[in-house]
């Protein structure tokens, strides 16, 4: 099978990956808590696995946010020709971000979505959506401290228990670490398959990029 190359990937109108980090994407969504309050939460994910590698919550839209996720992540993973999708937002676009590029040595190779290459960030953006309707809003969050409490347990719930059909059955921590389990092998019905994560997952520390 042959890897795709970034400059292949400038000119398909559609991504197809083979591997994880081959492309990250970030993106910012607003969440409003019960007290009235806009929260900015800045993910950080991994295209092919879709692992977020690193959130925060911030007052607003925050370029040192993405350069502090995006670095963190560099360093934790270590990619090779990686490429960095985002939108055209300030927040993307800015001296922060365009530091840990540079200083990647060409790791890391920043593109802005429907301007530099065909294909659209609607991947984390439909995450977004997912983390918004089917994991915030249904909670009553009235605090950034709440707030923070609920996200830091969705987020380990989302990348170690929560298997997804898009990824034949694996959550998105076994297909990132290339340890994807035969989804033939253990009960099709997804409470089993989160029943038997759960149990595998209690012995693994998974520190989230924070």
């Amino acid at each position: 099978m042959v890897t795709i190359s970034l400059q292949s990937l400038i000119t398909i109108p559609h991504l197809k990956l083979q591997k994880p980090n081959e492309v990250w994407c970030t993106d910012v969504t607003i969440f409003r808590s019960l007290n009235g309050v806009k929260h900015y939460i800045h993910i950080l994910m991994d295209q092919f696995s879709k692992m977020v590698l690193g959130y925060q919550i911030e007052k607003h839209s925050s370029g040192k946010t993405i350069r502090h996720l995006l670095q963190n992540a560099y360093l934790k993973h270590k990619p090779k020709l990686t490429l960095f999708l985002t939108d055209g937002g300030s927040e993307n676009i800015n001296t922060y971000v365009s530091s840990v590029i540079y200083a990647s040595s060409g790791n890391l190779k920043h593109k802005i979505a429907q301007r530099d290459v065909r294909f659209s960030n609607s991947m984390i953006e439909a995450f977004n959506k997912v983390l918004k309707y089917q994991f915030l809003y249904p909670i009553p969050i009235n605090s950034r401290t709440k707030l923070e409490t609920v996200l830091n347990h969705v987020i380990e719930t989302y990348n170690l228990q929560r298997p997804q059909l898009t990824l034949n059955g694996n959550t998105p921590f076994e297909v990132y670490n290339g340890s994807p389990i035969d989804f033939s092998t253990y009960s099709d019905k997804f409470k089993a398959q989160i029943q038997y994560r759960i149990a595998q997952k209690r012995n693994i520390s998974c520190k989230i990029c924070l």
